[in-house]
C-alpha cells in the first residue's frame, strides 16, 4: 500500500469531496515535488479495488513510455495506448494513452480520467471530456494558468505551494541570478511579439549572438561550474551554438530537440542522468516530464511572458536530492524579474476566458532588483545581498511638505492613514515574524501560514533569512491579529455569526 504525505492524502480527500459535490471535471494543482505520480497512483489503486479501471492521457507521445514506467514502479498493472507501441490487456489497472492515439483511434473505456499537463489542453482533451461527460476527469497541472480552464473545469484543488514545499524540505531553494533589466531591455527592445509572446524567429535573432553565449559560459563557470546543469534556449541553431560553447570551453554537453530521435533522445537523457554529460541544452523539451532531481542548475537563455512555462523551466532544477539545498538559476532572459520569484508563486483561481477591467490593467509591481556586484536578485525590504552580502544603494528619498515640516515620503503616507503611527522598522517586521512563527508553532499551522500572514500584514514577504531563527511566544498582538483574521475568513464562508 503506498505511504502518503499528509499533504498528499489532503488533496485526495478534497478531490473526492468535490466529486461528492458534484463537480466531474476537477483540476488538481500539484506543484514540482508535491508528488504528483504517487497522488495519481493512489487514486488509481483506489479505482482498481473496486474493479475500475483509469486513463491516464499524456499530450507528448514521448511522455507515454515515462508515466507507464512510473505508474509500473507504483504497483500499477499498466497498458499502453499509443501508436504502434499500443499493448492492451483486460487485467490493466491503468492505460497510458497519448491524446494523439486517442485523437486518430479513440479511447478504451474507463471509469474515471486523469489528463496529464492538463494547462496544455488540446481539441482533442476537450472533445474527450464532452463524449465521456459521465466520467469523472481530473486534470493534473503545476501550473493552472491556462485562462479558459474554468470554461472546462468546474473545481480547483490546491496542493502545497512552491514555498511550502521549500520550508517543508521536498524542494531545493533557489538562488537566482539575473542581468540587470536596463541591460535585457536593450537586447529584447526590438524584439516583435504576438499573441501575447516573443516571435521566436525575432529572438533567434537578438540572442544567437556569439558574445550573449559567451556571457553565458562565463557565468555558469563562476557560479556552477561544479553543477549538473539544463539550458533552455530560443531556437535550435541557439541551442546548438550554446552546446558548441560548453564542449569548446572542456565541459561535457550535448543538445537536444524536437528533432532528436526517440532513441538517441533517451541515450542524451541517460548519459545526462548518469553524469557522463554535465550539460544538456534544448528548446521546448526539458520543460515538461523531465525529472532528474540531481540538476543543480539551471541556465534560462529564452526570454518568455509566459509565467507558466517560466515556472515549470525552473522547476526542473528545485527538485530535492541528497547533499542538495539550494538550486542555482542563471536567468540570462530576466524571466524572473518579469514574473517575479518561482516561491512565490501562487496558483490563482480557475479563468474562464474573460477579464475583468482591474485585471486587463494588471501590472506586476517592482518587488525584485539584482544585485549590481554578484547578479543575484533580491526581493524588496533587503538591505544587503543575501549571496555575496554587498549593501543595497540607498535612494534618495522623495518628501512632502506637510503642515510646515518637512517628512519622508514613507512617513507621511503612514501619518496620514494610520493616525500618527510611523512606518514599521524591520525590526518591527522581525519580531512580528517571530512571534506568527511561535503561534503557528502553538496551533499547528503550516510554514505556509506564517509566510502568507505576513505578506497580508506588511504588503510583502518576509527576509528569507530569517527562515532558520526559531519563533518566540505569540505577542498579544499578533494573537489579536490571528484571530481577527480567522473571524474574517468564517464570515466570508457563512459559518460566523
Amino acid at each position: 500500500m503506498l505511504e502518503l504525505y499528509h499533504f498528499q492524502a489532503e488533496m485526495i480527500d478534497q478531490l473526492r469531496s468535490g466529486l461528492r459535490a458534484g463537480h466531474k471535471r476537477q483540476i488538481l494543482a500539484a506543484a514540482t515535488g508535491a508528488g504528483k505520480t504517487v497522488v495519481a497512483s493512489a487514486m488509481i489503486h483506489a479505482a482498481a479495488a473496486k474493479g475500475n479501471r483509469a486513463l491516464f492521457v499524456v499530450d507528448r507521445i514521448e511522455l507515454v513510455g515515462q508515466a507507464a514506467r512510473h505508474l509500473t514502479g507504483m504497483g500499477l498493472r499498466v497498458g499502453i495506448l499509443q501508436g504502434e507501441n499500443t499493448c492492451l490487456s483486460p487485467d490493466d489497472e491503468v492505460v497510458v494513452a497519448s491524446i494523439q492515439t486517442i485523437r486518430s483511434r479513440g479511447l478504451v473505456p474507463a471509469a474515471f480520467i486523469m489528463i496529464d499537463e492538463a494547462h496544455v489542453l488540446h481539441t482533442a482533451h476537450i472533445k474527450l471530456m464532452n463524449d465521456w461527460n459521465l466520467v469523472p476527469v481530473v486534470g493534473l497541472s503545476a501550473t493552472p494558468l491556462r485562462e479558459d480552464l474554468g470554461k472546462h473545469f468546474t473545481n480547483l484543488v490546491r496542493g502545497p505551494t512552491i514555498m511550502e514545499l521549500i520550508e517543508w524540505g521536498y524542494l531545493a531553494r533557489p538562488v537566482v541570478f539575473c542581468p540587470h533589466a536596463d541591460d535585457v531591455q536593450k537586447i529584447l527592445g526590438d524584439v516583435r511579439v504576438a499573441g501575447g509572446e516573443f516571435v521566436n524567429s525575432s529572438l533567434s535573432k537578438a540572442f544567437n549572438r556569439r558574445e550573449l553565449v559567451g556571457d553565458i559560459i562565463r557565468t555558469w563557470q563562476s557560479k556552477a561550474a561544479d553543477l549538473k546543469t539544463i539550458v533552455f534556449c530560443v531556437d535550435v541553431a541557439h541551442s546548438k551554438a550554446v552546446c558548441d560553447d560548453f564542449l569548446a570551453a572542456g565541459v561535457t554537453a550535448e543538445q537536444l530537440d524536437y528533432l532528436t530521435g526517440g532513441d538517441d533522445r533517451k541515450a542524451i537523457i541517460d548519459r545526462f542522468r548518469a553524469g557522463q554529460t554535465q550539460v544538456l541544452t534544448s528548446v521546448n523539451i526539458l520543460g515538461i516530464g523531465f525529472d532528474v532531481p540531481d540538476v543543480g542548475c539551471a541556465i534560462l537563455a529564452r526570454p518568455t511572458m509566459s509565467k507558466s512555462l517560466f515556472i515549470q523551466q525552473v522547476g526542473r532544477a528545485l527538485r530535492s536530492h541528497p547533499g542538495k539545498e539550494q538550486a542555482i538559476i542563471l536567468d540570462h532572459a530576466a524571466n524572473t524579474l518579469r514574473h517575479d520569484l518561482p516561491q512565490h508563486f501562487i496558483v490563482p483561481d480557475l479563468r474562464d476566458g474573460t477579464h475583468s477591467t482591474a485585471e486587463k490593467k494588471e501590472k506586476m509591481e517592482k518587488k525584485l532588483s539584482t544585485c549590481k556586484e554578484c547578479g543575484a536578485v533580491m526581493e524588496a525590504g533587503k538591505d544587503a545581498c543575501p549571496v555575496c552580502g554587498a549593501e543595497r544603494p540607498k535612494r534618495a528619498s522623495e518628501v512632502h511638505f506637510v503642515d510646515g515640516e518637512l517628512v519622508e515620503f514613507g512617513a507621511a503616507n503612514s501619518k496620514a492613514k494610520g493616525k500618527g503611527k510611523t512606518e514599521p522598522t524591520t525590526e518591527d517586521k522581525l519580531a512580528w515574524y517571530l512571534s506568527l512563527k511561535g503561534y503557528a508553532q502553538e496551533r499547528g499551522r503550516k510554514p505556509g501560514w506564517i509566510y502568507h500572514s505576513f505578506i497580508k500584514k506588511f504588503g510583502h514577504p518576509p527576509a528569507t533569512r530569517w527562515s532558520p531563527l526559531p519563533g518566540s511566544a505569540p505577542s498579544h498582538e499578533v494573537i489579536r491579529w490571528a484571530q481577527s483574521q480567522n473571524i474574517a475568513y468564517a464570515k466570508a464562508r457563512g459559518k460566523y455569526g
